[in-house]
């Protein structure tokens, strides 16, 4: 009994790393590695970002996700940009019962002024820039909060693509800046550390850079 305990306490845990907008599995390969180095399971979920919409893809994931549903054993997520969106039109979908965290990588949780003006252009290529858009009507302004699994959001000072305040959402346990850009905090040396930390402790590490409480635009405390 001792031996098989001490089995499942030694087991890797597994992480599903999903990238954002225009990315694929080599983006992820970084990250990937490094979880690996640090005793964890990660696999990438891939799709092709261009030529559908948030929605579409998000009905790929769940079905992906389904058969790990019934699992009781941890299974956490690292999502960059419009990952985290996807993810989260899926967990507003599901009854997701099943324990983990949540590290968001530069969400634009309530849109980006990037993809609403290129949306204007390049909708019928690309209908999940209207997705993220910050247009009121925008399907990131009609997503529920994340309640299933603890969340914590790592921004990017240096993002021209996601504004800061935009990447915040309302239930987050803990949220933190590392200095770089959109696409670099997919393999910063900070951002990979505080990824570890925070799926480790549920809270990033208490060095990590944050700022002071004010109200957003979107009525969200940052």
């Amino acid at each position: 009994m001792e031996t098989q305990l001490q089995q499942e306490l030694d087991r890797p845990e597994r992480v599903i790393l999903i990238h954002g907008l225009s990315g694929n599995r080599w983006v992820l390969g970084p990250l990937n590695r490094f979880l690996k180095k640090h005793h964890y399971l990660p696999s990438r979920w891939c799709y092709r970002s261009v030529g559908n919409s948030v929605t579409n893809h998000a009905q790929r994931l769940k079905a992906f996700l389904e058969e790990e549903a019934d699992s009781r054993e941890p299974l956490h997520f690292v999502t960059h940009s419009m990952g985290g969106i996807i993810l989260r039109a899926v967990l507003a979908d599901t009854n997701w019962q099943r324990p983990g965290r949540l590290v968001m990588l530069a969400p634009p949780n309530h849109g980006s002024n990037v993809a609403a003006l290129a949306s204007r252009g390049l909708h019928y290529l690309c209908p999940a820039l209207s997705d993220i858009s910050t247009s009121p009507d925008s399907l990131v302004h009609r997503l529920p909060m994340v309640q299933s699994l603890d969340t914590g959001v790592i921004a990017a000072t240096q993002d021209l693509l996601v504004h800061l305040e935009s990447t915040y959402i309302g239930n987050q346990v803990d949220h933190v800046l590392v200095p770089c850009g959109h696409n670099r905090i997919l393999r910063h040396p900070e951002s990979l550390q505080e990824i570890l930390h925070f799926l480790k402790n549920g809270r990033f590490s208490e060095g990590a850079l944050r700022v002071a409480a004010t109200a957003s635009p979107g009525g969200v405390m940052v």
